[in-house]
């Protein structure tokens, strides 16, 4: 529905970026109009809004974008400004750079050999101080993109096209470390955004929550697993300290690279082409998290995350095999030599030493996962008893929000948790 009154409503600074992109876009000022629909449903994300703009111009091709910005609700915006302001920095400053690189290699824009697995952006902007941003992208359902259930363990083919992007996302930074060492080091300093907010919480809110989780997670094993319960037992108590050394790039030389550090399966649409069944092309978003950190963190983020136990034994090691080919013979035709930059040996290292982040990010993510959307609790709410607990010396209220508290949920939780930890186990990452 067309509706002036929506636009005048908006922020100024998202007025700005709209008008920008209409007029760079070749639209005439004064001549077109703005549409507006939401874009998103419950539990496609928490780290903002989004909403979806038409602009039309008679005789004018229609463009389609979505706005990306930063919550509403004040407590949230506060919490998650720092994390905008690092998906900012990735649309204006790091996929721009891996794009330019790739072309200077000959990887002409779109080109399937190259890592082009994210949205066109044309407008991003973040005023930290004035809790101010927005970023406008294509709208990839217009493309045919669609993103998959949640609730639904991911299958082989969309995970292995997931991988095989990885593997190329993975392979620039490698390139660009290795021939452009004066451009990348400053990206060297890209710190895990999540890690500095739980750092740097006053009242340790997140550290409390991630290791109730963690008692959650011990407490869906077996009664006769006395392996895996022996393994967690180092884990107790510490997730945040473990979760914060594991995202430190520092860690992981010489092999860390610039990651999308937020890899689960609600950041990511799939676009088909034959039998509507096998995924043909794949985008990743919510660069909120993308830093310099050891490249296992997102494949084990995903695989332990998004798939189930039966997937993993079947084809994990296939997929290991899928990543680091297309990371192979990337790094290659970008002029690079993975014997040299990353050796398979050096990736089986960071396999053993880095496998456990699965778990800790598990902590954060698998009882959302494991919540249908109409069960999911109001963050909103939850933040705004956060702040006021905070405001009045009480931190009591904070650990009250729940995810997978249904029978039904609950169920699902212990299995997908049960069989992960037996995994972590089993291939010697716990």
């Amino acid at each position: 529905m067309t509706d002036e009154s929506v636009f005048t409503k908006l922020p100024q600074y998202i007025q700005n970026g709209l008008k920008q992109v209409a007029a760079e876009t070749g639209f005439t000022e004064g001549l077109y109009r703005f549409e507006f629909e939401n874009a998103s449903k419950e539990g496609d994300g928490f780290m903002g809004d989004l909403f979806k703009v038409i602009v039309r111009e008679k005789n004018h091709a229609d463009l389609v974008v979505v706005c990306k910005t930063l919550p509403r609700n004040e407590a949230r915006k506060m919490y998650t400004i720092r994390l905008f302001q690092r998906e900012v920095e990735a649309y204006t400053e790091i996929l721009p750079m891996l794009r330019k690189f790739q072309i200077e290699k000959g990887i002409t824009d779109r080109d399937p050999k190259g890592f082009w697995s994210f949205p066109k952006s044309y407008y991003a902007y973040c005023d930290v101080q004035k809790l101010e941003g927005v970023i406008i992208m294509e709208d990839l359902r217009e493309k045919q993109f669609r993103m998959w259930n949640k609730s639904k363990p991911v299958d082989y083919e969309h995970t292995r096209l997931l991988v095989t992007e990885l593997g190329k996302l993975h392979a620039i930074s490698f390139a660009l470390k290795d021939q452009k060492p004066d451009l990348f080091e400053p990206f060297k300093l890209l710190l895990d955004p999540l890690g500095l907010l739980i750092q740097h919480e006053p009242r340790q809110a997140m550290a409390k929550m991630m290791n109730g989780i963690c008692e959650r997670a011990i407490s869906t094993l077996d009664e006769d697993d006395e392996q895996s319960k022996a393994k967690m037992q180092p884990i107790r108590g510490v997730v945040t300290d473990l979760y914060r050394t594991d995202t430190d790039g520092s860690e992981a030389e010489p092999y860390a690279v610039l990651g999308h550090g937020d890899c689960w399966i609600n950041n990511t649409m799939f676009c088909y082409r034959d039998n509507n069944l096998t995924p043909s092309d794949i985008s990743m978003f919510d660069w909120q998290l993308c830093r310099y950190v050891s490249p296992v963190l997102d494949l084990v983020y995903f695989i332990f995350i998004c798939t189930d136990e039966e997937l993993r034994a079947n084809h994990y090691d296939q997929l290991l095999q899928n990543y680091y080919k297309s990371l192979s013979d990337y790094l290659k035709l970008l002029g690079g030599d993975p014997e040299q930059l990353f050796p398979r040996s050096a990736f089986e290292a960071q396999l053993k030493r880095f496998g456990r982040f699965a778990l800790l990010i598990s902590f954060l993510m698998l009882p959302v996962i494991c919540t249908p959307d109409e069960e999911l609790p109001d963050i909103d709410k939850h933040m705004e008893m956060a702040q006021q607990a905070h405001q009045s010396d009480n931190d009591s209220t904070v650990e009250e929000i729940e995810f997978s508290s249904t029978t039904k949920a609950d169920a699902i939780y212990r299995e997908r948790t049960r069989g992960m930890i037996k995994d972590l186990v089993r291939l010697g990452y716990l």
